[in-house]
């Protein structure tokens, strides 16, 4: 059955799920939002969570656990309750882990969820039926809008909302500080990539020198201290994550900030400020300083049948200050470039670190059992 409405249609389909729509728009979607009452527990084949494997969009997903109570009583029916309980949450964390995904998904739990809502930015389905295999074998209603307007708005004021009141997959500080590591290990990548294009040349294939014409400007510079400084932070935000039960995390948590404590940060921030020897290569401009020179030495004799001599002058002495510049930065090059490379190697130790402890740092209000 399917009924029409300005802006949507009423569904209820047979043997099929109500949202099918939906998900044919999955594929090419950019934001998929989905909140459900529950998830299918067969473990061995969910054709709903495949669908959410190989998407490119921004995946959120809010689910109960319907058996989880509050409370457990110390009774045999309440240890029964307690059983099935932790049962049902193992399932729904071990269907539910991101790295089971290939793109961006955020799975969040709240426990006092009964809505069901599935959409993309383009459709969206509001009804009786969860995320789950068993709905298209029940009675299930609902509607699908088309109404992207209402569809964003509706994102922002209800799914925000419950979002910001569900319990993240991981330990909050723990998954902050996971995306902030992958987020800097992107900015200083480029940063590399940048620095070997624009600043370095492999000179006879035997060691990486500065190139004779540098094309990297001071805005890429500026871009790299501010990523310095959020460097600098990054042992202030593994503190977040301690764990006052766990000593090993602990002390493979202080090995990776001693990591972080070696790296010269502040030499670097120093080369790359006004005054610093990469500051001065990076911001010279030699046809600007060629012209500063004419006038300042050569403006009264720069005249007629001499002034091509004195431009070439002013040229001569500006490409010998560039030169200078040139040169002093490249007494320090080789270490500047290595720093760089140390810090890439620091937050790949990061990644692998996160990598290692993201399974014991699954959010501990999750199971309550």
């Amino acid at each position: 059955m399917e009924l029409s409405f300005n802006g949507g249609r009423f569904v209820s389909l047979d043997g099929d799920l109500n949202y099918r729509e939906v998900l044919k728009d999955f594929p090419t979607a950019k934001i998929i939002r989905i909140i459900t009452y529950n998830i299918s527990k067969n473990q061995r084949y969910d054709a709903l969570l495949d669908a959410l494997k190989n998407v490119e969009a921004d995946v959120q997903m809010i689910t109960n656990v319907p058996s989880r109570m509050t409370e457990y009583y110390n009774t045999d029916a309440g240890r029964r309750m307690r059983s099935t309980a932790r049962q049902n949450i193992q399932i729904y964390i071990s269907k539910l882990n991101p790295d089971n995904f290939s793109g961006k998904f955020t799975p969040l739990f709240n426990v006092q969820n009964h809505a069901k809502l599935i959409g993309t930015e383009n459709i969206l389905y509001i009804g009786s039926a969860n995320y789950s295999n068993e709905s298209k074998d029940n009675i299930e209603a609902g509607v699908l809008i088309e109404d992207k307007n209402f569809i964003q708005e509706l994102y922002t004021e209800f799914f925000d909302r419950v979002r910001k009141d569900s319990l993240s997959y991981f330990d909050e500080n723990f998954s902050s500080f996971q995306l902030f590591i992958l987020s800097l290990y992107a900015k200083f990548q480029h940063h590399h990539h940048k620095m070997l294009e624009d600043l370095y040349t492999d000179y006879m294939r035997t060691k990486m020198v500065v190139a004779d014409s540098v094309f990297m400007d001071v805005s890429d510079l500026e871009a790299l201290y501010r990523d310095l400084d959020e460097l600098d932070s990054v042992c202030g935000a593994a503190d977040d994550t301690y764990d006052e039960e766990d000593e090993e995390y602990n002390d493979d948590l202080e090995q990776l900030k001693e990591r972080f404590d070696r790296l010269d940060i502040e030499w670097l921030k120093e080369t790359i400020s006004e005054g610093g020897t990469l500051y001065r290569l990076v911001a010279f401009d030699t046809e600007d300083e060629a012209n500063d020179i004419m006038e300042r030495e050569y403006a009264s004799e720069a005249y007629d049948e001499k002034l091509n001599t004195y431009v070439e002058k002013a040229m001569d002495n500006a490409a010998e200050i560039y030169s200078s510049l040139h040169d002093a930065f490249a007494e320090e090059s080789e270490d500047f470039l290595s720093e760089i490379e140390k810090i890439l190697s620091a937050l790949e130790a990061a990644i692998r670190f996160t990598n290692r402890w993201k399974a014991a740092k699954v959010n501990p209000e999750i199971d309550n059992t």
